[in-house]
């Protein structure tokens, strides 16, 4: 009975720390944030902060359960190098310590050395057609998948800037606008005889003002939940990518004998986008001008 509660236990905790899982305690991106209330704001930002709290929890976790120390791992490195190059892990040692110049230097003298290895009809040393084929065929996936998500997030990247040369311009024509209202606002004449402005004056004014944030949240916000949108889309499409590069490298890794490299979570890279999905949402306000308070 204890060994199936401590199973189901662990499904659960595999269940909620998918990037699916994570996605769905995200808030969902806000279909207007130009007047919100202020508490419906601090809900939305809580709720993206909690979440990330989560996804540091869950990456803690993996960190935990990576298994190999520093040591374990540079001597599996030094075993793997030495495997596939015929080098000793005694020379690798000794070359990781020599000045650059002595390393070139080695390297010629190695590389002769292959040279007439090969030429007199000997095994080059560390030559193992297998495994550079495996190796080869893995990396060549690699790059097609790393590839493909790449383009997503270029596309994005193109889109950010475009708001952002959107939003320098659009800023410069509020300030300017604001500018020549409170130049109208402070040349308004006064009351006869009165020792300040008439407050019925000073709010059509703080209305004009106001008027303008309004209207630049209201060119710039659409742009940027747009962007959001297809940021979100653009991830979803990405998450089996990311599974699938994660597979690749652990495969890499255990090809050429570094398990300390390998990642016993599929989800790791995916999970890792989620996070940055959650930064990008946290911009959702980031144009809101709130009510107008009189």
């Amino acid at each position: 009975m204890a060994l199936l509660l401590l199973f189901a236990f662990s499904a659960d905790i595999k269940a909620q720390s998918t990037p699916e899982a994570f996605l769905g305690l995200l808030p969902a991106i806000p279909s207007s944030v130009c007047t919100n209330d202020e508490s419906e704001v601090d809900a939305f930002s809580d709720r993206i902060i909690l979440v990330k709290g989560k996804i540091k929890e869950y990456s803690d976790r993996i960190s935990l359960t990576a298994g190999k120390s520093e040591k374990e791992a540079e001597r599996e490195a030094y075993a793997s190098a030495s495997a596939m190059t015929g080098i000793s892990q005694a020379d690798l040692m000794k070359l990781a310590n020599m000045s650059e110049a002595e390393q070139e230097k080695w390297a010629q003298e190695y590389a002769a050395k292959q040279v007439a290895s090969a030429k007199a009809g000997k095994p080059v040393a560390g030559e193992n057609a297998d495994r550079a084929k495996k190796l080869y065929n893995l990396n060549e996936e690699r790059v097609k998948v790393k590839g493909e998500i790449d383009a997503i997030y270029n596309k994005l990247a193109v889109m950010y800037q475009e708001i952002k040369v959107k939003d320098t311009i659009e800023t410069r024509k509020k300030n300017e606008k604001i500018k020549s209202i409170e130049q109208a606002w402070e040349s308004a004449p006064w009351p006869d005889g009165a020792l300040m402005q008439d407050p019925k004056v000073d709010l059509k004014f703080k209305k004009l003002i106001y008027q303008c944030e309004n209207d630049y949240c209201s060119t710039m916000s659409p742009l940027m939940l747009d962007y959001i949108t297809k940021y979100l889309t653009g991830l979803k499409y990405a998450i089996p990518l990311y599974r699938r590069l994660q597979m690749l490298d652990n495969e890499i890794a255990t090809v050429q004998g570094v398990s300390a490299a390998v990642v016993n979570d599929e989800n790791l890279y995916a999970v890792a986008a989620v996070e940055e999905y959650a930064v990008v949402l946290s911009d959702a306000y980031m144009f809101r001008c709130g009510k107008f308070e009189e």
